[in-house]
Parts: C-alpha cells; structure tokens; sequence
C-alpha cells in the first residue's frame, strides 16, 4: 500500500491551519490520491504523528511531498530529518521524499503569467522585483529565485530576485534596484498575501524609496499549485520499488 503525506508548513494559531486543509481537500478529495496532511507547525496533525500512524496503519510506501517553495531550514532540518529517521527505524517501509514546489519550472510560468496581468503596470522604466522569504542558513532559494529571474529578464525590463532573509534581503538590495528604475513592479512569490507580505510592505514602505511602487498579487493558491503537486507525486511514483531484503 502506498500513502501520500502532503507536507504543508501551517501556523500554531489563527485560522490559516483551516483555509490550508480547506484548500488541499478541495483541490484534492475528487482524485484518486490517498492521502494525508500533514503540518510542521501546528497544535495537531503534526508530520511526525501522522508518519507514524501511516506506518502503524501497514503502508509500504510513503511519499512525502513538502507544500514548501524551496529548500532551506525546514525541508532540510524539519522534513528531511523526519524521513532518514523514519526509514533508518522502518527499513520494511520504503520512503520517497520529493522536491519543493517552487522550484518546479512550471512556476516560473506563474511569474510569467504575473507580468502579463500587470502589463498595464509596466514600462520601460520599470524594474521588476520577485519578493521571495529566503533564509539567512541556505542559499538554495537565492540560486533558485536568480534563476528565474534569468529566465525572464529582457533588456527593457529586467528582473531581480529579492528576499526577506539572507543575502538578498530586499533592505539591501531595493535601495539600489530603486536608483536604477523610475517605478517598480514587485511579485510577492509567497504562497498566500497574508502576515510576512504584509509585513514586509510595511517595511519596504519604511525604506523612503522614491519610486512608486506596484505590487501583484501572491500565488494564493493558484491552479498551477495543483498541477506541480501531481508532478511531484508523479515524480514518487516513478521511483522503482526497493525490497526490504536490498
């Protein structure tokens, strides 16, 4: 039997621990997925307890599949742990633990379909700026948001990669994108607008930047989010079964 945990980062309190499992089960009850949710912070459902209880329950195999943007502190020291953990005392259960979302190349079409909603927004003077969380440890997220940013730069409008934490924190690097445009186009690339996009408006506004500032929406879980997910589990599914006499 296989089983499917879908990794979600969630809060200790407030209500957003419920619009995420609404979301997941909207998105996912009508496939033919067998699945759990699991999340890393939270007063319940925690990923430790329900890997357990999906290898209580008898499952052979079981995909974790992190609802993370990239890899940093808690794929690496949270998720990652857990699973060498659970297959170094369950050598009879197989587990495959897949690869963020955000880094899957389809979401650079999400950027994409952001300037093209934004089009109106944009001009030659403006420059436009991916605002990603980041982390002050790992440098994955930066090599993974300069690339995107690669990707869909042009000469008339180029486009930075910046974040909250780490060596592209935006309160480094705005002021001097700033002196380089007139106007500038910032993609919040979070999962939802909530609390950290929120607040790090208020701080870009504390800046003083001259230059007028728009700003598009977050990802607030776009359809595209789905189908990476059934990529990533696709991706699972294809690793070869190992027996437990190898």
């Amino acid at each position: 039997m296989r089983k499917t945990i879908l990794v979600v980062h969630g809060m200790r309190k407030g209500k957003l621990n419920e619009t995420l499992l609404n979301f997941i089960h909207q998105t996912f009850n009508s496939d033919e997925i067998d699945y759990e949710v699991a999340f890393l912070e939270s007063e319940e459902i925690l990923l430790d307890e329900v890997i357990q209880q999906t290898v209580d329950a008898g499952y052979s195999r079981i995909h974790l599949v992190p609802l993370l943007l990239f890899t940093a502190s808690h794929y690496y020291e949270d998720i990652e742990a857990l699973y060498e953990t659970f297959q170094e005392n369950n050598p009879n259960v197989q587990f495959i633990l897949s690869k963020p979302l955000g880094t899957h190349p389809i979401m650079t079409n999400w950027v994409a379909s952001q300037l093209e909603a934004y089009k109106d927004d944009i001009d030659d003077e403006t420059g436009i700026v991916i605002l990603a969380h980041g982390n002050a440890r790992f440098d994955e997220p930066d090599v993974a948001l300069t690339r995107i940013c690669r990707e869909l730069s042009t000469d008339q409008n180029p486009c930075y990669p910046s974040m909250v934490y780490g060596e592209l924190r935006f309160k480094e690097t705005l002021p001097k994108i700033a002196k380089k445009h007139r106007k500038l186009l910032i993609i919040p690339f979070f999962f939802y607008d909530g609390f950290l996009v929120n607040k790090s408006k208020r701080q870009i506004e504390s800046l003083g930047l001259p230059n007028p500032i728009t700003y598009t929406t977050a990802i607030n879980f776009h359809p595209l989010l789905k189908d990476i997910v059934h990529l990533r589990i696709a991706e699972c599914e294809a690793v070869p079964d190992v027996s437990s006499s190898t």
